[in-house]
């Protein structure tokens, strides 16, 4: 069990971040030779709709796994797929690849959820939500700069500033992100200007041979400037929500940072706390 970040959708352009707690669970799934039936597909799809509802599949909770649904309900892989598929159309659940299918809420909404857990789920949602380089410079960090970010005073690193926007749907962009990152790993700014669906910090960790262990994370309220408003097409000076993430190697070596700065319509921040009953 451990801390896990949760971005969701209500309805486009609009994200809610949830800190709870799961579990990782497999997926396992036997090979099917049956065909996949329009009819079957929507049963299953109701059956498992209405076990949420009612509570038998409770949210934070894992549905069965797809060779587990195959035996309840006597069907293929394909009509399995087809009817989770119908529940992650209307935000029930969620799915992750070595996690399983997540039940996200008990009735349906538009729009749709991913889970945050790892490293590697970061990456997976800078799939969906593309850069767009706006600008990068080079600087000296100044004792400033060096304690808002956690830089050497004196070194050189670069800056890659961009909003991110969402492939899924039509909306207003959904940050604003600097990344920074010593001068060494300058190589690494074409390859983003390449890969826009790919973290900075992934591809430093790709071309360097570099390893991301840990992510440090500071969340603070801001006000949008000028420039970050008009980019983010919101109005300046309206509250947003400041990520600052700190990617570093096992020794605490650090990566690079990135500061990203959310318009408050387009994302939330709900903290879970879970009570100790350890004996004391």
């Amino acid at each position: 069990m451990f801390s896990a970040y949760k971005i969701e959708r209500g309805h486009p352009g609009r994200a809610l971040v949830i800190l709870s707690l799961i579990h990782y669970q497999p997926i396992k799934c036997a090979k099917q030779t049956k065909g996949m039936n329009p009819t079957r597909y929507t049963t299953v799809a109701k059956d498992l709709m209405e076990g949420i509802a009612n509570g038998r599949y409770p949210v934070g909770s894992l549905l069965p796994t797809e060779f587990e649904l195959c035996d309840l309900y006597d069907v293929s892989r394909h009509t399995v797929r087809a009817a989770i598929n119908q529940l992650l159309n209307q935000g029930l659940v969620s799915r992750r690849k070595r996690v399983g299918t997540r039940v996200e809420a008990s009735s349906p909404r538009g729009g749709y959820s991913q889970s945050l857990a790892s490293v590697a789920d970061l990456a997976h949602l800078a799939e969906t939500q593309q850069r767009e380089i706006q600008h990068v410079r080079h600087f000296v960090a100044d004792l400033s700069e060096a304690a808002r970010l956690g830089l050497v005073p004196g070194e050189h690193y670069f800056c890659v500033s961009s909003i991110r926007v969402d492939r899924l749907h039509d909306a207003a962009p959904l940050c604003w992100t600097d990344v920074y990152a010593q001068r060494d790993y300058a190589e690494v700014i074409e390859r983003a200007r390449e890969h826009p669906d790919q973290l900075i910090a992934g591809l430093i960790e790709q071309h360097y041979g570099r390893a991301i262990a840990v992510v440090d994370q500071q969340v603070r309220a801001v006000l949008l400037t000028a420039e970050m408003a008009k980019a983010l097409k919101a109005e300046a000076g309206s509250p947003g929500l400041k990520i600052i993430r700190h990617y570093r190697e096992e020794n605490g070596d650090l990566m690079a940072v990135s500061e990203t700065v959310h318009p408050d319509d387009r994302f939330t921040l709900v903290t879970q706390m879970r009570r100790d009953r350890s004996p004391t």
